[in-house]
């Protein structure tokens, strides 16, 4: 894998089912729900969020967008609200790529050619890098299963959906529509989507098969629909572990050996 090509599988690891529902909605409004309901609802998945701070897993991820299409195995870690560790791995387990980030500085790693890139995060790095358009917390809290929380936006609007689930709209002081919430009818987080400046979509978020991993709901695929660049990501999750012991120094890249850097040894699996 070269050039942008490659870059395409190094991040998000952020999968999922047909690509082709990717930026679609998932149902019809069809009722108005009780302000209170929704703002419980908010209110739950922050409680969620402050429960789940971190996440160390195995995935597989496909990328398919103008600069191609690419398959691949990961290793995750993320801590919130940026600390990142992703690995593009081999056919046989080797470590192909490293992306790490502890929130203010970043390294990029590449096994072919031994190169290396370092530097201080800045909000484009991941859509420089691999056409997703999210900032690093962004795309943390992604991961996670959260939205990404902006403090300014205000509860708009709250509505049933054709199946079962509740729609919340929140805008800014302006009253546009910068955030899309869609619940399932069990009440879990089952798409996120952002907008900017004249509600011109950003990018969404779908999560689907939720299982139990330590007593916490954890949605296995995740799907993102990057109108911009026209990329989409599936991520599935074959391991996962939530709110691990991390150990010192996961989220950056020791020198200066980094010939020999192998897979991080806490991963999953």
């Amino acid at each position: 894998m070269k050039g942008a090509r490659w870059l395409g599988v190094l991040l998000l690891p952020l999968a999922l089912t047909a690509c082709a529902t990717a930026g679609r909605g998932r149902g019809t409004a069809t009722f108005p729900v009780d302000p209170q309901r929704a703002q419980a609802m908010l209110d739950g998945l922050r409680t969620g969020a402050a429960g789940c701070r971190s996440l160390r897993g195995i995935a597989s991820l496909a990328f398919d967008g103008t600069a191609g299409s690419v398959r691949s195995r990961q290793v995750i870690v993320v801590e919130a609200p940026s600390r990142l560790r992703i690995e593009v791995q081999g056919f046989l387990s080797q470590t192909v790529a490293v992306l790490v980030t502890d929130g203010e500085r970043f390294d990029l790693f590449r096994a072919e050619g031994r190169s290396r890139r370092s530097g201080q995060v800045y909000p484009g790095l991941l859509f420089e890098v691999a056409q997703i358009d999210l900032t690093p917390e962004e795309g943390v809290a992604l991961l996670l299963g959260a939205p990404p929380e902006v403090d300014s936006l205000l509860l708009a609007s709250a509505a049933g959906l054709d199946d079962g689930g509740v729609r919340l709209d929140r805008v800014d002081a302006q009253g546009v529509l910068r955030q899309r919430i869609d619940f399932d009818a069990q009440g879990r987080l089952a798409r996120v989507e952002a907008y900017e400046q004249g509600e011109r979509l950003l990018w969404s978020a779908e999560y689907r098969d939720y299982r139990d991993v330590g007593g916490l709901a954890f949605a296995h695929e995740i799907a993102l629909w990057f109108p911009s660049s026209q990329t989409q990501v599936q991520l599935d999750f074959k391991q996962v572990e939530l709110n691990p012991s991390l150990p010192a120094g996961v989220f950056t890249l020791p020198p200066p050996r980094l010939g020999q850097l192998g897979p991080y040894a806490g991963a999953a699996g």
